[in-house]
């Protein structure tokens, strides 16, 4: 078959098995545990890479007691830049392609890019991608951040809809652990708008508390939107957690209480690290199947020798804890009273969360307090929405002086101000028009530092307005042409 979009030729050879397990089991509540793996740096022969990773893929595939596939990732535009993606899982795994998952980021790769990706993978028979706009390169300043381009993972969505139709099953990332009102409700929002231009699964961001997990399976029960959803987990070396306790992992905030007490297993032996590693790896596993999880995404094991380890401790542990209230107990007791959100930043969206594995029929939302625009902001606002309210109509060059002045323009080739509610997305430096990307800080500041995300800004701006609409309904097209 092919298709023409946007230039560009897709060419996708569709012989051999059209099923897809990966979204039946999905579909059908069977619990998944998926492996992550990524391609090894582009200067390894890919024999190689094949090589090295061959005992991963047999112990996985051959799992009989446990669901199991791989999830690949993918770190487009990384400094030492990867294997290609597709090429790479397409060597390793000659057969059950359907059951596998791919990452496709849209760092570092304009639209057209993406959809030569994509096409790759349905044309080497892969059917499940998880879209992801992408995270920044470390070190990145927002300037270097701005020249990489960042094709949004909504605007993704929309392409595989439009062109790829039922070929692919698309899923989606979400960042749960979000601490304060600014930033919790619009990744709520992009969520949102992400379901509703063909996300069909959710793969949340890496996260310890549970509270945050039950809150998004609450969130889609009150839209009557259960879609299957796979809570991300990571198995932590000391390296690994030095870095998220030194902050240097954007979009993972943790508690004092609980950087503590990854502090303090750092000082134990290899053996009794690993051991407390196992223990929480298995209690937040079995508690995400207990809360309604379809699966479990593990990050952290890519060792021949710890792969059948991982699923040997995660199949005790589901067998361990056969009901929510055994579980829950051993949840409080393995963190004794550990606070878990990262104090003084604490919102969760309803209230009685861990009371049941199940919603109530009508949970109770928590009262919210959304800090206030300032007069600057409500005055800039306000004059912009009299002097720029056609904008998008208007030549992008047309009162750019006024533009530069009220919103800090940064000279859009398609001026999209009035979508905004009068906030520039350029602004931003991923460029994200739709949404808050999973990398905001607790605190509601832009990951880059030194500005306010400007989705904290705009949540508190239609708070200020009483218009909350356009921040799920209207998606925001992209600028190719930057």
């Amino acid at each position: 078959m092919v298709q023409h979009t946007t230039g560009i030729q897709l060419e996708m050879n569709f012989d051999g098995p059209q099923g897809n397990r990966f979204r039946d089991k999905m579909n059908d509540g069977i619990f998944q545990v998926l492996l992550e793996v990524t391609p090894p740096p582009e200067q390894v022969p890919m024999e190689d890479a094949v090589a090295r990773f061959a005992e991963v893929e047999y112990a996985v595939s051959s799992r009989t007691d446990l669901p199991a596939a791989l999830a690949f990732t993918d770190f487009s535009g990384a400094p030492d830049n990867l294997l290609d993606t597709v090429s790479f899982a397409s060597s390793l795994c000659k057969l059950d392609r359907d059951k596998h998952l791919l990452c496709v980021s849209g760092r570092s790769r304009p639209l057209s890019e993406v959809e030569k990706l994509l096409s790759h993978a349905v044309t080497e028979g892969f059917r499940n991608v998880l879209v992801v706009s992408g995270a920044s390169i470390p070190g990145d300043t927002p300037q270097e951040a701005r020249k990489r381009h960042y094709t949004e993972s909504v605007h993704i969505l929309q392409s595989i809809r439009d062109h790829f139709g039922s070929d692919l099953n698309a899923g989606c990332a979400f960042n749960p652990f979000c601490y304060v009102p600014e930033t919790s409700f619009p990744q709520y929002f992009k969520l949102m708008k992400k379901i509703n231009v063909g996300a069909s699964f959710i793969v949340t961001q890496f996260g310890w508390d549970m509270r945050k997990l039950q809150e998004l399976r609450w969130f889609l029960s009150t839209r009557s939107m259960p879609l299957p959803s796979v809570a991300r987990l990571p198995m932590l070396s000391p390296d690994r957690a030095e870095s998220i306790c030194s902050g240097k992992v954007p979009g993972i905030h943790i508690s004092p209480d609980l950087k503590a007490m990854l502090r303090q297993e750092m000082t134990h032996s290899v053996s009794q690290f690993e051991a407390a590693q196992w223990r929480r790896l298995q209690i937040h596993a079995a508690g995400a199947r207990l809360l309604g999880y379809s699966g479990i995404q593990i990050a952290g094991v890519e060792r021949p020798e710890l792969v059948n380890t991982l699923f040997n401790r995660i199949s005790e542990a589901l067998a361990e804890f056969k009901s929510f209230e055994d579980w829950l107990h051993a949840y409080r007791d393995y963190y004794e009273r550990l606070e878990l959100a990262p104090y003084p930043y604490r919102f969760y969206q309803f209230e009685n969360l861990l009371s049941s594995a199940q919603p109530p029929e009508q949970p109770v939302r928590t009262q919210s307090e959304i800090a206030a625009v300032s007069d600057m902001e409500l005055f800039r606002y306000r004059m912009s929405s009299k002097l720029l309210a056609h904008a998008d109509t208007q030549p992008p060059h047309e009162k750019k002086l006024t533009k530069k002045l009220l919103v800090s323009c940064r000279s859009c080739p398609e001026c999209r101000l009035p979508q905004m509610h009068f906030i520039c997305p350029e602004t931003c430096p991923k460029g994200q028009s739709n949404g808050p990307c999973g990398s905001v800080g607790v605190d509601g500041q832009c990951e880059f530092g030194n500005q306010e995300c400007i989705h904290a800004r705009r949540m508190r701006l239609a708070e200020c307005l009483n218009d909350y609409a356009p921040l799920e309904e209207c998606i925001i097209p992209p600028v190719e042409d930057k």
